[in-house]
């Protein structure tokens, strides 16, 4: 029996502070450099989201994956009745993870927040999509055997 779907309850994100990183500040145009035209809005597009600080000697179930558009990622199966998730993104958009067999999208946390959850779900394949909406982000997530909550 599914002791849980990944619904908001099962997928409750752990938000660890972004902090202040040792990134360098963005680098502002020279005058000299062309300006896009005030009439005409540009995209700038999104930086890689940060490398996701997975536990040592975890099993992997799906390594780190990065995106920029929806994708249905490759099914895995957990092996210890959990899995971890670790995402974060970059960008304006919105990042959000759906379980192909439910409609309920669970948010990730973009610019400089990673996000983490623990879903506990029997051992059988599971089938999740990455869905970017209102906007451009880049986005990263691995998935990994078991509960490792940070």
């Amino acid at each position: 029996m599914r002791r849980s779907t990944l619904t908001a309850a099962a997928l409750t994100t752990l938000l660890l502070a972004g902090g202040c990183s040792d990134e360098p500040e963005v680098k502002h145009p020279s005058p000299t450099a062309p300006t896009a035209s005030s009439g005409k809005p540009t995209q700038t597009p999104a930086t890689r989201p940060p490398s996701l600080d997975l536990p040592d000697n975890a099993q992997t179930l799906l390594a780190e994956t990065t995106g920029n558009k929806d994708e249905e990622l490759p099914a895995f199966t957990p092996q210890e009745g959990a899995y971890t998730l670790y995402a974060a993104c970059e960008g304006k958009g919105k990042v959000s993870i759906v379980d192909r067999d439910s409609s309920n999208p669970h948010p990730v946390t973009c610019n400089g927040v990673h996000t983490v959850g623990v879903v506990y779900e029997d051992k059988k394949p599971q089938h999740l999509t990455i869905k970017v909406t209102g906007g451009t982000s880049v986005w990263r997530i691995a998935v990994i055997s078991g509960n490792h909550q940070p």
